[in-house]
C-alpha cells in the first residue's frame, strides 16, 4: 500500500482518481492547492505525490524544484495538461520522477505510482526542518536566531541556489545576479568568497555551499525561504 497525496484543482476529476487508486488499496488524500500540499507534507508519511501543474495559487514548475529540495525521498509524478515537450522536458529536469499528460488511462498512473513506490520504498519519517532560512524581501540570511544582511546579489544568488536542486551553471548565476560585463565570472568567484566569509563570521558556521568544477554552485543542505 502506497499513501499517495493527489494535488489537483479539478476537484471530481482528483476524487475519481482517488476512487480507482483507493480500490487497489493505497491509501490516498486529495489537496486543491499547493499550501494545502506544504501542510499536508510537513504531516509526513506521503510516498507519492500526483501533482498538476495548474495549481490556483503557485505554478507547478516552482513547486517541484522546492519539494524535491524538501522531500527528496518521495516519489514525484507530474500528471498535467502541458502536452509541450519542452514543458515535458522542464518538468523532468526540475526533479519530477514522472511526467505525464492528460488525458491518461487510471491503470496506467497505477503503474507508474507503484514503480515510484518500489524506488522509494515505505516513509516513516520526515526530514529535519532546514536551519537555513532565506528571507527573500528582507535580504537577510537567518540561522538558529542570528541573521546577517545581505547584498542585492547576494541574496539573488542564494536564492538562485535554493530554488534548484542540481547545481546552477556559472553563466546562469551571472544573469541571475544582474551581471553581463566580460569581467562577470570574476565577480561571481568574490561574491562567493564575501558570502562565505560573511556566513562565517556573522552566522559562527560555513555557509553550506558547494562548488562543482565545470557545473556551477548549489547548496549542500536544505534553504527555507520566506
Amino acid at each position: 500500500m502506497t499513501q499517495i497525496l493527489i494535488v489537483e484543482d479539478n476537484l471530481d476529476y482528483a476524487e475519481e482518481m482517488a476512487e480507482f487508486l483507493t480500490e487497489l488499496e493505497h491509501e490516498v488524500h486529495i489537496t486543491n492547492n499547493a499550501s494545502d500540499m506544504w501542510s499536508a507534507l510537513s504531516q509526513g508519511n506521503v510516498g507519492v505525490v500526483v501533482l498538476d501543474l495548474g495549481l490556483p495559487d503557485e505554478d507547478g514548475f516552482n513547486v517541484i524544484p522546492r519539494m524535491r529540495q524538501l522531500y527528496p525521498q518521495i516519489g514525484l509524478l507530474v500528471l498535467t495538461g502541458r502536452v509541450a515537450f519542452d514543458n515535458r522536458i522542464l518538468g523532468l529536469r526540475l526533479g519530477a520522477d514522472h511526467y505525464l499528460t492528460k488525458p491518461i488511462k487510471f491503470p496506467e498512473l497505477a503503474a507508474h505510482i507503484e514503480a515510484l513506490d518500489r524506488r522509494v520504498g515505505p516513509q516513516e519519517t520526515i526530514p529535519a526542518p532546514s536551519k537555513w532560512t532565506l528571507k527573500v524581501s528582507a535580504r537577510q540570511l537567518e540561522l538558529q536566531g542570528m541573521a546577517i544582511t545581505l547584498t542585492e546579489k547576494e541574496c539573488n544568488f542564494l536564492h538562485l541556489l535554493t530554488i534548484n536542486t542540481r547545481p546552477v551553471p556559472r553563466q546562469v548565476i551571472v544573469a541571475g545576479i544582474g551581471g553581463d560585463d566580460p569581467d562577470a565570472g570574476r565577480r561571481v568567484d568574490m561574491l562567493v568568497y564575501r558570502l562565505r566569509k560573511k556566513a562565517r563570521t556573522g552566522l559562527g558556521q560555513d555557509l553550506p555551499l558547494r562548488s562543482a568544477y565545470g557545473e556551477g554552485y548549489s547548496l549542500s543542505a536544505s534553504f527555507n525561504l520566506s
